[in-house]
């Protein structure tokens, strides 16, 4: 095994996988990740977990991009939670907690693709670095998806204020 995981990076990434599964999951249910809804609770609360526990991790040593990634996921999630609290929520406010929420996943899969990529499979890994064609494509597939799904989202938002004010 070229990369083995330490106790602590197995824990994460098991915390992680849960987080990306219930991602998933609200998304095929609803196309969103609610953060008021069951799915998106334990959504939240996973990714946070995931994110508290990559402080422990670094291959190099100190502070690192994954470090980073984390508390902006972290400072998302908390924007989204915030949002959701006021009136605004009903009005300009369901774009921002859609941005927030789908942001945090994006974010989640940017080091899980590099992370994967480089691992798997153990005796011949797809990548050897971020730089390799493969990570470097799937992040494009990554980003593309995310941008539709923005717009999905949006749209969606943007729909459901006009029915409803009649217009």
């Amino acid at each position: 095994m070229q990369h083995p995981l330490s106790l602590l990076g197995t824990i994460h990434t098991a915390i992680s996988i849960v987080a990306l599964v219930y991602a998933a999951i609200a998304l095929i249910r609803t196309g969103k990740i609610d953060p008021y809804s069951a799915t998106g609770k334990y959504y939240s609360i996973f990714t946070a977990l995931g994110c508290i526990t990559a402080f422990g991790l670094s291959k190099a040593g100190g502070f690192n991009p994954g470090h980073a990634l984390a508390i902006l996921i972290l400072l998302l999630l908390a924007v989204a939670y915030f949002v959701g609290r006021r009136p605004a929520a009903a009005g300009w406010g369901a774009y921002l907690i859609a941005f927030s929420m789908t942001t945090t996943l994006l974010l989640s899969l940017l080091p899980a693709i590099n992370e994967t990529f480089t691992r798997v499979p153990l005796s011949h890994p797809l990548a050897t670095d971020i730089n390799s064609p493969s990570i470097q494509n799937a992040l494009k597939g990554l980003l593309l998806a995310y941008v539709i799904g923005l717009v999905l989202q949006f749209r969606h938002i943007w729909k459901a204020r006009h029915v409803v004010a009649g217009k």
